[in-house]
């Protein structure tokens, strides 16, 4: 038996999804009231009409209403729980959690934090962009200190000379790591430090906040880009609205952004906001933050880590306990 959850504002609503995508000979197996947000309807339709519903779909429909649950409890927009469901469904993982993780490799992209390229070979300088207080200080000292433990070199340039305390708090970072420092308040001067850089290091470019929906607040920013011939990847700090973080997501996405890493994952209860950017943007996630010091590192974010931060008897603890932590 298929399963598929349908998500809408009404009972009647949500049976005529039903019928529409699976057809008269669906069966309905659950229905759950979300309140202001509409009514859940689970379905399924037998891939062979003389089999019985049995105890592998019986099981199959309670993890499904669990993931259920677990969804509604981030807040993680209907559309995106109904795919997410789809595609747990269809799986035959041994549990809730290895069903979830099926199902988000399925729907949202991943990748590893970068790193500086083999000898001789040549890759982008990173650039970190993102809104006001996302994180990007922090998040450029964290992928220098991967660079060093991975004994490659790194330079890190900081844009931002204006902000109370960045100066001051990316020299501290840089000599905690043993890594160069350089200032580039433009663009003009960006392109000049760069030609002064070691081909062989990982750049990572720390810039100012800005707001995505303002054009001429965007302009440095995408001309600093443009000069560094740079990879931009999104700060975006977990625990937010999920319709909110779409949508800057998406208009970072605009200005360029690549990937996506998330920050305060310690310190947010609900994550939906986070799924629902990587989903409406297809950016890949690329690391996640662990809280604000560098040593607490930037985790490998896949989807088994992703389904532990996500189910409700796991914690961002987990992720560092299982050795994710580079």
């Amino acid at each position: 038996m298929r399963l598929r959850s349908f998500t809408a504002s009404s009972l009647p609503d949500a049976m005529e999804l039903v019928r529409r995508q699976l057809g008269d000979d669906a069966v309905i197996l659950s229905t759950q009231d979300l309140g202001e947000r509409g009514v859940r309807v689970t379905a399924g339709l037998d891939d062979d009409p003389d089999d019985d519903f049995g105890q592998d779909e019986g099981a199959a429909l309670a993890a499904v209403e669990e993931l259920s649950e677990v969804f509604d409890y981030h807040r993680v927009p209907p559309g995106l729980v109904d795919r997410l469901l789809t595609a747990a469904s269809g799986l035959t993982a041994q549990g809730p959690q290895l069903m979830l993780a099926g199902a988000l490799d399925s729907v949202v992209q991943f990748a590893p934090p970068p790193l500086p390229s083999g000898t001789g070979d040549l890759r982008a300088p990173i650039l970190l962009v993102g809104p006001s207080g996302a994180g990007k200080t922090t998040t450029a000292a964290k992928l220098c200190a991967r660079a060093r433990l991975a004994n490659r070199p790194a330079t890190l340039i900081t844009m931002d000379t204006v902000s109370a305390g960045a100066r001051e708090q990316a020299q501290a970072f840089a000599k905690a790591l043993g890594v160069p420092l350089r200032e580039a308040p433009d663009a003009e001067r960006l392109g000049q430090v760069l030609g002064d850089c070691p081909s062989d290091h990982l750049i990572v470019i720390d810039t100012v906040g800005v707001n995505p929906y303002d054009a001429e607040d965007c302009r440095p920013l995408r001309l600093a880009a443009r000069v560094a011939r740079a990879e931009p990847l999104l700060v975006l700090p977990a625990g937010g609205d999920a319709f909110e973080s779409a949508e800057v997501a998406l208009a970072f996405q605009e200005l360029g952004a690549r990937g996506l890493i998330a920050t305060r994952l310690d310190a947010a209860r609900r994550i939906g906001g986070l799924l629902a950017a990587a989903h409406a943007t297809g950016l890949p996630l690329v690391g996640a933050g662990l809280g604000p010091s560098i040593g607490s590192g930037l985790a490998n974010l896949n989807p088994i880590a992703l389904a532990r931060l996500l189910m409700p008897e796991s914690a961002a603890g987990d992720l560092l306990a299982t050795g994710t932590r580079s």
